[in-house]
């Protein structure tokens, strides 16, 4: 019988092997047309069935797929061939719930059957149903008491227990699994490295620090690696401080160099020994070490700011002496400069000009010499970087002229600096030593753009930052400020040019695209704003799926340590601020290219908005924008906590989300006829335009002038956008709209006031001619009125074909004409008032047409030097950027006047 099946099976995978052929091949015409062969044949052959399905689903035609997956999904198939098809295909529609149901189906037939048990396992694993993954491996380890089948039971408990009330999980479900985990340590079936671990981090989740240590004093740490660390963390925790300390001296002189250890010998130590004590032995270790290592060094600047200096230490610590000591070592290094910048709030005004003229000297270059070797070059710009952190590159310590004069020795360091290590002498993926120069000298140059509203510095920066990028074209510290420089004076393709050269994927699509994709639709660039939003959504999809199969491969190898990680990652992707904005502004991008009513109904009919349900978790919602990437040395402002300003671009980034995403259900409402919710979004919009965004605003005025830029380290996007967004009065544009809606069947007086006066449907003056202009703020408001005029004619459409009365389709054709002629002579109050906002509309749109035909003309002038070949590219790239703006802003036009011509019949 066994061999029979053997035989059947064999038959089978050789008549379906072209079919997989194909389908790998991506032919899925071919493989759909070999499916057909089989099932003449084979009518009934499920894995056939299932094959062509999948053909059909990548061919578009997912209805077809659909019907024929639900047929052999009846029949309750067990084998695995049909159930591996069946998985690809619901994979691929977005459904791992039925993958769960194909395998629970399948069991509940094949009950004893270990494979299927094992496979219903990982589809819960992709579902994240903990509860059930437990009972599936319960199940497995009755049938075959294997230890991996034991520990993913526990495994998934545990997750139970992360993701259940805290008191819940310490109270019962944590005990349990170490209940689970006790049964067999007491008989003697640990096995591996990975199970202990899981029992630590079940003793770690209830807080069992005397048990942990039991456990690593225990037969059972043979099975652990690194258990002195171990040890020495838990004793820390456990507040036995001469122990800790002991452990982690001990740990220090095995690793001398182990910064972590030196932080928690310094936690443990200073908490029952004096700080001359630990002087000592840091000092011991500085002096015995016949390598230059730089944890004993940073550990004596640690121990400064942990101690409290009494009159004994006074003459022994001094920090001037110490950061000397370790720039004379390590003043070459690159991580110099970040590791002292920790310290100099040790400093005062007076020794920080004591240091840094001692550090000068040590150098050996003044400040009219250049350098004449790598390493002294390199230790001259980590002086300058700690000076601009110092503030001695701000004013009042230098003045305009001042900052211009610097701005031109950076410069000429730079091309000398090149010339100590020429192009020709470095690796292609090296970057030239002198490039920090450049970066200093853009940063000035930002600062000055900043101060004086002089666009020219902004044309010097990219001049400066193009020439260092031929001399090191892998420099991303240059890349990333000049997409920065780019989008500050509105170029958007030359910004989409740069970036371009980082090569940007995977999860950087998510931590760096904070940098540019949220503002190529707001300064005007529509089509590249799609491609790229619509890439990035994808990936946010994907993930979630390849993220199930790190899970299934670590519960497969026992890798159950970084189960919660692989969870924490695809939640943490899942809840993406950046993944939720790129949705919200592709929707609303989509639904602003509609001409037509019938389009407008079936393209939000697709997107399955639901206006009386906010579908976004606000509350779980995470900022993985990785601000620290743009290299940056502002000066440390005991006021200013961090001058990257994390928190409150956040709470910007969360208000325009919750705008454009009220925007989003305001148009849903409207298709829907839905008053009651049109009311109550429009007062959402209205109270956070009126209360929420001007707050937050506030805390990026400059000098009481909301259109300053801010810093170059603070991000762009959602600030720009969202003090568009309120000082255009878009927001309160549309929520006025929607609220007269939401009252009567068409806009009221003051609705049509509001429409007449508001700024969000006239655009900005040409910026002047002839000289250097930013056109950041002429395209955000360009780019705001085309989305205004296509979203209020969106809402005003669905709002009055659902208005108009209907006439009774008779068979009386005599009838029905003499009603038509009654309803065209007898015009209507509300029709008159949708006719006057057509027309006014259409005014706007022909308007907005008007300035981008004339802007279109417009010649960039940068005021850089037109003989070298970098500025020229500079200009061109400036002046296509600016043709690609107004010709997409210019298509949008059409769209919407089609639209209104609708309205106005």
């Amino acid at each position: 019988m066994a061999s029979k099946t053997h035989v059947d099976n064999t038959v089978n995978e050789r008549r379906l092997r072209p079919i997989y052929d194909w389908l790998d091949n991506g032919n899925n015409k071919k493989a759909l047309q070999e499916a057909d062969k089989v099932l003449k044949k084979h009518p009934s052959n499920q894995c056939a069935r299932v094959l062509k399905a999948l053909a059909l689903l990548r061919l578009g035609k997912e209805n077809e797929c659909q019907v024929i997956m639900d047929k052999v999904r009846s029949e309750v198939p067990c084998e695995d061939s049909t159930l591996q098809a069946m998985t690809i295909c619901y994979r691929e529609i977005h459904q791992p719930d039925k993958i769960s149901e194909v395998y629970e189906a399948a069991a509940k037939a094949d009950p004893n059957n270990e494979e299927l048990l094992t496979h219903l396992f990982m589809s819960y694993v992709r579902l994240g149903d903990y509860k059930k993954q437990q009972q599936t491996a319960l199940t497995l380890y009755k049938m075959k008491p294997k230890n991996p089948y034991y520990f993913w039971a526990v495994m998934s408990t545990v997750m139970q227990a992360i993701h259940a009330d805290q008191k819940l999980a310490k109270g019962i479900i944590l005990p349990l699994a170490e209940r689970m985990v006790l049964k067999l340590v007491r008989e003697g079936k640990m096995e591996a490295e990975q199970e202990v671990q899981l029992y630590l981090m079940i003793l770690e989740l209830q807080d069992k620090n005397e048990e942990i240590l039991n456990v690593l004093s225990s037969p059972l740490a043979s099975h652990l690696s690194y258990v002195p660390q171990h040890k020495a963390t838990i004793l820390l925790k456990l507040e036995r401080y001469p122990e800790a300390a002991n452990a982690y001296r001990e740990l220090i002189k095995e690793n001398i160099d182990n910064w972590a250890f030196y932080q928690n010998y310094l936690s443990a130590a200073l908490k029952f020994q004096q700080p001359t004590e630990c002087l000592d032995f840091l000092n011991n270790i500085i002096n015995t070490s016949e390598k230059r290592i730089r944890a004993p060094y940073l550990a004596r600047l640690d121990l400064l700011e942990r101690a409290y200096i009494n009159e004994d230490l006074q003459c022994s610590l001094q920090p001037v002496d110490f950061m000397r000591q370790y720039f004379a070592q390590f003043g070459e290094k690159g991580c110099v400069v970040g590791d002292l910048r920790l310290y100099l709030n040790l400093l005062t005004s007076k020794t920080k000009f004591e240091l840094f003229e001692k550090i000068e000297k040590d150098i050996g270059a003044t400040s009219d010499e250049f350098p004449t070797t790598v390493q002294q070059m390199q230790r001259h710009i980590h002086l300058e970087q700690l000076r601009r952190i110092c503030g001695f590159h701000h004013p009042p310590l230098v003045d305009r002229s001042k900052q211009e004069q610097l701005i031109k020795r950076l410069c000429d360091l730079y091309e000398k600096g090149n010339e100590l290590c020429p192009v020709q002498d470095r690796l292609p993926t090296d970057f030239c030593p002198a490039d920090p120069y450049i970066l200093l000298a853009t940063h000035l140059l930002h600062q000055l753009w900043v101060d004086t509203n002089d666009a020219s510095f902004l044309y010097k920066a990219m001049s400066v930052l193009e020439h260092g990028l031929l001399s090191s074209p892998v420099n991303f510290h240059i890349k990333i400020l000049l997409v920065r420089i780019y989008l500050e004076a509105g170029l958007v393709v030359a910004a989409d040019h740069t970036f371009a050269l980082l090569d940007v994927k995977h999860l950087q699509l998510d931590s760096l695209g904070h940098l540019y994709a949220p503002l190529l639709a707001p300064l005007g660039n529509l089509p590249l704003a799609s491609t790229t939003l619509d890439h990035t959504a994808k990936f946010f999809i994907a993930n979630y799926k390849d993220s199930a199969d790190h899970l299934t491969f670590a519960y497969k190898y026992g890798s159950f340590i970084k189960i919660q990680e692989f969870v924490e990652l695809r939640e943490r992707l899942d809840n993406s601020f950046h993944f939720a904005m790129t949705t919200v502004d592709k929707m609303l991008l989509d639904l602003c290219w509609c001409d037509s009513t019938a389009s407008l109904f079936s393209t939000l009919s697709s997107m399955h908005i639901q206006p009386h349900l906010d579908t976004i978790r606000w509350a779980s919602l995470r900022d993985n924008r990785d601000l620290e990437v743009v290299r940056g040395w502002e000066p440390f402002n005991q006021s200013e906590k961090d001058p990257r300003m994390q928190e409150e671009t956040r709470v910007c980034m969360l208000r325009l989300l919750s705008a454009r995403n009220a925007i989003l259900r305001i148009l849903a409402a409207s298709a829907n006829s839905s008053s009651i919710f049109l009311s109550q979004i429009s007062a959402e919009l209205k109270e956070l335009d009126e209360e929420f965004i001007p707050k937050i605003l506030q805390k990026f005025d400059t000098d009481g002038k909301r259109n300053r830029s801010c810093k170059i380290l603070v991000p762009l996007d959602a600030v720009e956008r969202l003090r568009e967004a309120h000082y255009s009065e878009q927001l309160r544009t549309i929520a006025c709209l929607a609220k007269s809606l939401s009252q009567s069947p068409c806009p009221d007086f003051d609705c049509i006031q509001m429409l007449r006066t508001s700024l969000c449907l006239q655009t900005l003056p040409i910026p002047e001619r002839d000289t250097p202009v930013s056109f950041k703020n002429f395209l955000l408001r360009a780019s705001t009125c085309s989305e205004s005029l296509a979203i209020i004619s969106a809402i005003c459409s669905v709002c009055a074909v659902q208005s108009e009365p209907r006439t009774s389709q008779k068979k009386n054709k005599k009838k029905c004409n003499k009603k038509i002629e009654s309803n065209m002579i007898n015009e209507t109050n509300e029709t008159k008032v949708w006719r006057e906002v057509a027309v006014l509309l259409s005014e706007r749109v022909e308007n907005l047409d008007a300035v981008l035909t004339e802007f279109e003309k417009y010649e960039l002038h940068t005021g850089l030097d037109e003989k070298d070949d970098v500025c020229v590219t500079i200009t061109k790239r400036g002046q296509a950027s600016l043709r690609q703006s107004c010709r997409s802003l210019k298509s949008r036009t059409q769209p919407i006047l089609r639209l209104l011509s609708n309205l106005k019949s």
